[in-house]
């Protein structure tokens, strides 16, 4: 195994796109579904909301008697678009009808991504990374946008496509340091926190 932990991860999160994911690093894990709502929070902007949803979530789980004792995983993403009135985060749309219409307000332009990951460790010490992913839409149209949401219905993904499926198709450009970022969480960084919290010398 390349991670050797005391007691399996906790994942915060019952998405079945980080699941996949965590497996991908043969890492013994459960899921929890952190109770915690993922609303705006007073006086902060875009950024600090994302890092400020991935922690609580982290912390939420921690607070269960069962997660006693576990290293404890959460995230949080958001697409962040540059407007003239300021930066916009782009969350998931929901509904078909709001995902065509975020990738309308996606396409030609550029974008970035922003992935939070957190590692929880039991004695409170939290490991945190940020991704940030900049991502070029070619432009399209309202039918091709309608098209590709039919094939991939990406209504629980923020910016409403799925790279891992025929995302692909709508960009031009790609630029990051970690591209597994894109489907929810960075297994580079996420491996990194791993191998410090177990104190792993490879």
């Amino acid at each position: 195994m390349l991670f050797s932990l005391p007691q399996p991860l906790i994942l915060a999160s019952t998405s079945k796109y980080r699941q996949a994911q965590l497996r991908r690093l043969g890492v013994e894990f459960c899921c929890v579904s952190p109770q915690y709502p993922e609303n705006p929070v007073a006086g902060l902007g875009p950024v600090d909301l994302v890092r400020h949803h991935a922690r609580q979530k982290a912390m939420a789980v921690q607070a269960l008697p069962e997660a006693r004792n576990h290293l404890i995983l959460a995230g949080d993403q958001a697409a962040l678009l540059q407007t003239p009135s300021g930066l916009q985060l782009l969350g998931k749309p929901g509904t078909f009808d709001l995902a065509v219409e975020q990738l309308l307000q996606l396409s030609g332009k550029t974008h970035e991504l922003l992935t939070c990951v957190v590692l929880l460790k039991p004695d409170g010490e939290l490991l945190e990374r940020e991704v940030v992913t900049q991502l070029t839409m070619r432009s399209f149209t309202a039918e091709e946008a309608a098209a590709y949401v039919s094939l991939d219905m990406p209504l629980d993904c923020a910016g409403s496509y799925k790279i891992e499926c025929a995302g692909p198709s709508l960009f031009a450009c790609i630029v990051g340091d970690d591209p597994t970022a894109i489907e929810g969480l960075p297994l580079i960084a996420v491996a990194e926190m791993l191998r410090l919290a177990c104190r792993d010398p490879a």
